[in-house]
């Protein structure tokens, strides 16, 4: 059976279906939708629910969907956290996407795999120029600093001699970030120091083709040469691949780029892609065949092991647009989601989950408000966060859960796990 890959911007999002057991740069027919980025989440969804919609129509059947989707992003849980990139996606913030494109599609029963776009670069990279290298660094070039890495054709999440977040972006050079430096708006900031003028972007300037044009270029190659250098090094990396936007001006770049490697000698091949919405489209559907490959979709009965009356709570929410289920010493959130939103399912009702553990502060986990006596769990929570779940009125239902949903404040009906299970017990019925 067939997989599908997407590949979800700014300003669009493109669909192809992957024979993923296909080598080599196998034709790839595009659907592509346009997207508002800053639109709120119920139409975001639908935009991209309609691609896929839209490429499946003649009754092909996909074995998994994989999606590259940009950052941050918890990508394991299919839920958004995206912030700070302005303000794009910003209105999905802490929504289960994963559950909502299930929903929306009608492929409720069909693997859904959200990863990194530069990770889905990687892959699809490998498969489809066949490469063989031992240690690899693919990059990607365009509005942001994409970077992923592997090790004989496996994807690397953590390595001694790599940043320890797994990217470079973030990595510092000369007066800041690398992300600042190896991104469109650094053209857009060169050109603008250099003339005092504006450009639209960087096919623009390479068009130019005058001194200016040629020593902004000339430049960055220089500067991403010297930043690689000391990584590649370390890594003992045998082959860099580039994609991306600015990757298609390697031309006038190369020169620099190559001088500043130079030290590395011939153990390093440098390939430019031209097709890295192929790459990252194939990249996708590979990742989600890895995943479906290995494990089951991602439901799992739990009924006999929950300690409330799933019933008696999706009869609770069910004529109620917004709710909040709290508690504490709950094994498993994720599993009561699913039973809950299969109750409400039964019942006509389009929910949207909201996760509270979205709007944990950076490096807090879950598991140290377990263990926490004091009961204040706001010390745990980041109010700007929690303010940027917005319940979207135009499903029937919005439910945040998690230990700590009683934090948003949102207006609507509270319940407390914890209570419905002393209630049980009372009851006799735990």
């Amino acid at each position: 059976m067939m997989s599908l890959g997407l590949d979800i911007g700014g300003s669009h999002v493109t669909a192809s279906v992957i024979e993923t057991s296909a080598t080599g740069k196998q034709p790839l027919r595009l659907v592509r939708k346009d997207i508002n980025s800053f639109d709120t989440a119920f139409n975001i969804i639908e935009a991209i629910s309609n691609c896929i919609i839209e490429i499946l129509n003649d009754g092909t059947l996909v074995a998994e969907v994989g999606i590259a989707f940009p950052g941050p992003f918890d990508y394991q849980k299919g839920v958004s956290t995206i912030r700070n990139v302005g303000g794009k996606f910003e209105f999905t913030f802490g929504i289960h996407l994963k559950q909502a494109l299930k929903d929306a599609t009608g492929l409720r029963d069909t693997l859904f795999r959200f990863s990194n776009d530069a990770h889905c670069f990687a892959a699809g990279a490998y498969a489809r120029a066949g490469l063989s290298s031992k240690r690899t660094v693919f990059l990607t070039l365009g509005t942001g600093f994409g970077s992923a890495f592997m090790e004989n054709g496996r994807l690397l999440m953590h390595h001694p001699a790599l940043p320890a977040i797994g990217a470079f972006y973030n990595e510092p050079f000369l007066t800041s970030s690398a992300d600042d430096y190896f991104s469109t708006r650094w053209f857009h900031s060169a050109y603008r120091q250099a003339t005092g003028c504006e450009i639209a972007g960087v096919r623009e300037l390479a068009e130019l083709d005058n001194e200016i044009s040629k020593r902004i270029f000339n430049e960055f190659g220089a500067n991403l040469g010297l930043f690689l250098l000391s990584w590649l090094e370390k890594f003992e990396c045998d082959e860099l691949v580039i994609g991306g936007n600015i990757s298609r001006a390697n031309t006038l770049f190369i020169a620099s780029l190559r001088e500043q490697l130079a030290p590395l000698g011939s153990n390093l091949n440098i390939i430019f892609c031209e097709d890295t919405e192929e790459c990252i489209l194939t990249g996708a559907a590979h990742l989600a065949k890895l995943e479906n490959s290995s494990v089951n979709d991602d439901f799992t009965d739990v009924s006999n092991a929950l300690e409330f009356n799933i019933s008696s709570v999706a009869e609770q929410l069910c004529d109620k647009k917004i709710g909040l289920i709290d508690g504490v010493g709950i094994e498993s959130w994720e599993n009561v989601r699913r039973q809950l939103h299969h109750a409400l399912n039964k019942k006509g009702k389009r929910v949207f989950w909201y996760d509270i553990n979205a709007c944990l502060k950076s490096g807090i986990d879950h598991s140290e408000m377990l263990i926490d006596g004091s009961g204040n769990l706001s010390q745990f929570f980041d109010e700007q966060k929690i303010s940027m779940l917005h319940p979207d009125e135009a499903v029937d239902l919005c439910i945040v859960y998690g230990t700590g949903a009683a934090l948003s404040k949102w207006k609507g009906e509270l319940v407390n796990l914890n209570l419905v299970q002393k209630q049980m017990l009372h009851e006799g019925l735990g």
